[in-house]
């Protein structure tokens, strides 16, 4: 199956696309924390507006995405060794298809929860890395114990953009980097046929939540 959501995803998918990049002068706990705080009533206020059309919805919910998720960085983390031997080409025609399923997945579901807001903790660093850390959050629910979210946040030429997202220790790169292997593997070795897929797929509206 191609691209489920990991756990738990109407929970999370507020917290998700609340970002927009923002520069800094170099990577900073602080400022990175801050980046994820202080830019979720944007993304909200933005996307959760009544008034304005669904086209204009998904427009301003792409332009976020763009600006806050290192798309071509996790494109080539979550196609490995298949990026590397992959026209420029092929690499665009992913990534566009790549996009579109991220938008039919869960712009609905940030419309239905744009309630949810997430909770900042702890900043964590990465070893041996400078310029990235993972930043704590948790996401509050009416029965049981917060969803806990962490960020994999990169500082690069004056911006913050987020790499990867663990939701009770679940990467979303790493799932995808698993589950878009094995199409590819299945077919050949050929990128192409993932794109075609997926291409099919969010033409079926096969990404809509349920």
């Amino acid at each position: 199956m191609l691209v489920r959501a990991f756990i738990p995803l109407a929970a999370v998918v507020v917290a998700i696309f609340a970002l927009a990049a923002t520069p800094a002068a170099a990577f900073n706990n602080q400022q990175a924390a801050d980046f994820l705080g202080g830019l979720q009533e944007r993304a909200v206020a933005e996307l959760s507006d009544a008034s304005i059309s669904d086209s204009e919805k998904e427009e301003r919910f792409r332009r976020l995405f763009n600006q806050s998720f290192d798309v071509p960085a996790i494109g080539r983390f979550v196609l490995g060794r298949y990026w590397r031997g992959a026209s420029q080409q092929d690499r665009d025609a992913f990534l566009a298809v790549f996009e579109d399923v991220i938008v039919q997945r869960f712009l609905p579901l940030l419309t239905e929860n744009s309630d949810t807001r997430f909770e900042i903790g702890t900043v964590t660093p990465i070893k041996d890395r400078n310029d990235m850390a993972f930043v704590n959050s948790q996401i509050p629910r009416a029965e049981g114990e917060p969803y806990k979210v962490s960020w994999r946040i990169r500082e690069k030429e004056g911006q913050y953009k987020i790499l990867d997202i663990r939701a009770e220790g679940v990467s979303m790169a790493q799932t995808l980097r698993s589950e878009y292997g094995t199409v590819i593997r299945q077919n050949g070795g050929k990128l192409s046929a993932l794109t075609a897929a997926l291409r099919d797929k969010v033409s079926g509206g096969a990404f809509a939540p349920q």
